[in-house]
């Protein structure tokens, strides 16, 4: 904390106006919003701090390459992972036969997962925001025929996110409304330029997709890490480390929620773990923004005689309706012998994205995959075993998995209401989440996926291609969102407009929990923006004079 802060300790005999549970995205755009306003806001963060100047952070390359030898044990691993501001937390797949454990891709420190994001912050279009007429046969899935907000209404904190993060980038010509006002990102680099040229010449329509990067020199677009350099504008940057440095917010790292102490119209303390011991903390107004895994598990866990399904959970939607991205990366080498070994996340196109009255999704650049030591350097036998083969196993790897540019297909899934995140049966003893998941692809799905990729595939024609993973995956955890949906109905969801549980008074969600649909595009930019926009409301409902 700063030089001044309240210790642990001390935090406990403050009433804060505000308490933010989660730095990322939505935290901490929420959050410097309202310190900058003059609220008193505390962050809790259940992850480190890994803003600058903390020892012992993990920088400038995965946690796998920089410190190998921490997979001698389990422990030490997980130390690195902790350390290079990624998540811990266990999840456990209970969709199939048989149950599946793994630890997700996903940020846990300060700045959440936008520390280790790929820097794209794009407007939804219009239609996302009546989702339901996109799809020809929703089945029996709970997609909304609207989101309780419009685009235009958030069009302005569109806008004022896109200034906040200093978003560069070129309009996409399909929505030129997407771009218009933003800086200019740097020319289609020497590896992409033959791409980009070949669709053009297919009649589609790329862009330099919107980057949350200033592209400071040696910029390679990084993800999935820490930057060492000042190119990344992320929740950390521009929302956390001002709000505590110039706007007096409190800040408590390694910090994890345990549960929320409600009555039957409010929030009255917030129980955490701390290593300073057990604190009790109390505020005017809680938000939640810790992830559309971890939001709905603390609010079920929230159970009491005023809550025995879970707090703010009367509709029966609290961890239901899951989403993910189907993301499929494939490989294509449009010159012959290329050996592209730099980060070149530029590529933006979406022909595919209503296209013959269907939904799918957007293409864009993947950026690199990591070296051999990314799947080899973790605890466990098949590692292992792995590390030991001979020098053949890699020469295998860096011949198929390296050399060309990578474009990633995203597509849209729907929402179910039998999609969901539940309450582990042993939530186990050693600071550790464990998180129950439920997440399986209906029929319409698998035939938009297959569709899509058709279509993908024949868009990189004549080219040679390679794919790298399939979206199907249910380890695949990005852009998990949906679980606290928000809408006008309290029975069908769990959220109102203005991102408040519908019945509880001071009690906010402001990560992608509040999705009623995934929309086919990153997330990143509308959460912050509508963060902004909640920020606002809760400023003026709760303290204005």
């Amino acid at each position: 904390m700063a030089d001044g802060a309240p210790s642990a300790r001390e935090t406990e005999r403050i009433e804060w106006d505000v308490i933010v549970v989660g730095t990322g995205m939505g935290g901490g755009m929420l959050g410097y919003r309202l310190a900058r306003a003059g609220r008193r806001v505390l962050f809790l963060e259940k992850g480190r701090s890994t803003l600058p100047d903390v020892p012992g952070t993990i920088r400038a390359a995965m946690p796998e390459l920089a410190e190998p030898m921490a997979t001698r044990s389990a422990a030490t691993y997980l130390d690195a992972l902790a350390r290079a501001g990624r998540s811990t937390d266990e999840v456990e797949d209970i969709s199939g036969r048989r149950g599946k454990r793994f630890v997700p891709f996903i940020g846990s420190g300060t700045g959440g997962s936008s520390a280790l994001y790929g820097m794209v912050c794009e407007r939804f279009f219009a239609r996302d925001f009546t989702p339901r007429q996109n799809f020809a046969d929703p089945g029996d899935s709970t997609v909304p025929e609207a989101w309780p907000v419009t685009y235009d209404q958030l069009r302005p904190w569109y806008a004022e996110a896109e200034k906040l993060l200093q978003v560069r980038g070129q309009s996409d010509p399909l929505r030129p409304d997407s771009g218009t006002d933003l800086p200019a990102a740097p020319p289609f680099s020497a590896d992409n330029r033959p791409l980009v040229d070949h669709l053009t010449g297919r009649g589609l329509h790329p862009y330099h997709l919107p980057m949350a990067c200033d592209y400071t020199a040696g910029c390679a677009t990084c993800q999935t890490f820490l930057c060492d350099k000042t190119c990344k504008n992320d929740s950390a940057r521009n929302g956390l480390a001002p709000a505590v440095a110039e706007h007096g917010a409190g800040l408590l790292t390694q910090c994890r929620v345990l549960h929320l102490e409600a009555d039957r119209r409010g929030v009255r303390k917030v129980i955490c773990e701390h290593p300073s011991g057990r604190l009790a903390l109390t505020a005017k107004v809680v938000v939640l923004a810790a992830g559309a895994l971890a939001t709905p598990v603390l609010l079920l866990n929230s159970r009491s005689g005023d809550w025995p399904r879970g707090l703010a959970n009367g509709s029966d939607m609290v961890g239901r309706n899951l989403m993910r991205h189907l993301l499929d990366p494939i490989m294509v080498w449009p010159e012959p012998g290329a050996r592209i070994t730099a980060a070149n996340k530029e590529i933006g196109l979406n022909d595919f994205y209503f296209y013959q009255g269907h939904k799918y999704g957007t293409v864009q650049s993947f950026g690199a995959i990591p070296p051999m030591e990314w799947v080899i350097n973790r605890p466990g036998p098949g590692p292992k075993a792995l590390r030991l083969a001979s020098p053949a196993v890699r020469r295998v790897y860096e011949k198929f998995f390296t050399g060309g540019v990578i474009l990633a297909a995203m597509m849209e899934d729907l929402p179910y209401a039998d999609n969901r995140v539940l309450v582990p049966d042993h939530p186990g003893t050693d600071g550790r989440q464990r998180i129950r998941m439920h997440y399986r692809l209906r029929a319409g799905e698998l035939q938009r996926h297959k569709d899509f990729l058709r279509l993908f595939k024949d868009m990189l024609k004549p080219f040679p291609t390679r794919g790298l993973g399939s979206g199907k995956d249910n380890t695949n955890m990005g852009h998990v969102c949906g679980t606290c949906r928000f809408g006008d109905d309290p029975e069908t969801s769990v959220l109102n407009t203005d991102n408040r549980a519908h019945e509880v008074d001071n009690l906010y969600v402001v990560d992608t929990s509040f999705f009623p649909s995934s929309a086919g595009l990153n997330p990143s930019l509308t959460v912050a923006a509508n963060a902004l926009r909640v920020a606002a409301h809760v400023n003026e409902a709760h303290f204005a004079v």
